[in-house]
């Protein structure tokens, strides 16, 4: 026996049982919700060129790679929006805006070793394409809401505006490695290491003041208020106008006890250009969707269009739903004698349409059946010969 015969790659995992049938109705939940929205689906190959990626904002380090036999460069999908991009570009220029896509398929992105994070992420998500404005950006949160709603036992999602952080950020005279460090600690909330890393720039620019509160500028209404206080004018202000009337609108929706405000989530400030937003779910330690307006996307594959949207990790979602592992366990095993075998699978067929789960046995006689039916804690045997029998069988909780 070979080293690792046995055992997955690190980042990777079986799924057993319960789980699969947890993710199954997951995908099957929110595949339905976004087909009654009108998107239409879409499957890019797991398989993509490294050149279709070279303008991501992942780093090459988090992809997959190998060489085909024509010593090109491929990887394996590290995300679902770019693959769809390349699509639309190059096979759906002649469609008629907007264009709504979903998609239902994994991504795979190497995580820090002993990380604990899976390499291998199942991503339900939507794609809408060629408008933009107020009504896409509210049809996509509204979307991300109807879709936590339908898997999550209870959510929020978090709201925020990258341009309020990138004309904060932009006015500072630093290097980009120092930009990209502030944004680090914002996200983190590492209150400490951003002051210091300010701290030589507040004497001569108003937006440190700014980008020191913006870890704090987190909750409900109010926060619009604290945040147009202290932005400078002209696009600052623009970005938290706009990014109130989306709110305003959401609770018009009655959706406002589903949603907060966040203008200190500034992940991925290079793809986002607009609203940006992050749903969790009670029991998850880690955000499970993600999603926003990346207007610039398109540009790198020739056609410029506006676009937003959203991606949902279900594997996430599914292991939240899915806290006890064990297999499933039929409400009945049918034994049948020799010549009987049709009958036995016509009594399983109608006990099926009643709704029961049902086992036929693969043994040879009652005894070793009564033995494994106790095993698996099934509670029914029917005895299938010239009549059928029904028998109560005691096991343990």
């Amino acid at each position: 026996m070979t080293k690792y015969q046995n055992i997955t790659p690190e980042g990777f995992h079986d799924l057993l049982f319960k789980e699969c049938e947890t993710r199954r109705e997951v995908e099957e939940r929110l595949v339905s919700l976004f087909r009654s929205h009108g998107f239409s689906e879409v499957v890019t190959p797991s398989l993509e060129f490294y050149d279709v990626f070279t303008d991501s904002p992942l780093e090459p380090e988090c992809m997959y790679k190998l060489i085909d036999a024509h010593g090109r460069i491929l990887v394996f999908r590290p995300d679902n929006t770019t693959p769809i991009a390349r699509v639309v570009s190059s096979k759906l220029k002649d469609f008629v805006p907007p264009l709504r896509l979903f998609y239902n398929q994994n991504v795979f992105r190497v995580s820090p070793s002993m990380s604990g994070r899976r390499d291998e992420i199942a991503q339900c998500g939507v794609e809408l394409v060629g408008i933009g404005g107020k009504k896409d950006d509210i049809e996509a949160i509204a979307t991300a809401i109807g879709a936590l709603k339908s898997v999550a036992p209870g959510f929020r999602v978090e709201l925020g505006h990258i341009g309020f952080f990138k004309t904060l950020i932009d006015s500072l005279p630093m290097e980009e490695i120092d930009k990209l460090r502030i944004r680090k600690y914002i996200d983190s909330k590492n209150y400490a290491a951003l002051h210091a890393m300010l701290e030589p720039f507040e004497k001569t620019s108003t937006a440190c003041k700014a980008l020191n509160e913006l870890p704090h500028l987190f909750g409900e209404e109010e926060v619009f208020e604290r945040a147009l206080k202290i932005a400078p004018d002209g696009q600052a202000t623009e970005s938290i106008q706009y990014l109130q009337t989306i709110y305003n609108t959401l609770c018009e929706m009655g959706l406002q006890s589903n949603i907060m405000i966040d203008l200190g989530l500034v992940q991925q400030i290079d793809y986002y250009t607009g609203i940006v937003f992050k749903g969790y779910m009670h029991g998850s330690g880690e955000p499970v969707l993600f999603g926003g307006r990346y207007d610039d996307l398109y540009k790198q594959f020739g056609t410029p269009m506006p676009a937003t949207g959203f991606a949902l990790n279900v594997d996430a979602v599914a292991r939240v739903n899915c806290k006890e592992v064990k297999s499933d366990r039929a409400d009945l095993v049918i034994f049948y004698d020799k010549g009987f075998a049709k009958a036995a699978f016509a009594h399983m067929d109608q006990l099926i349409t009643s709704g029961l789960v049902c086992e036929v046995s693969s043994f040879d006689t009652v005894d070793d059946t009564v033995r494994y039916a106790k095993q698996k804690g099934i509670r029914r045997l029917d005895i299938v010969s010239d009549t059928i029998t029904t028998h109560k069988l005691e096991v343990s909780q």
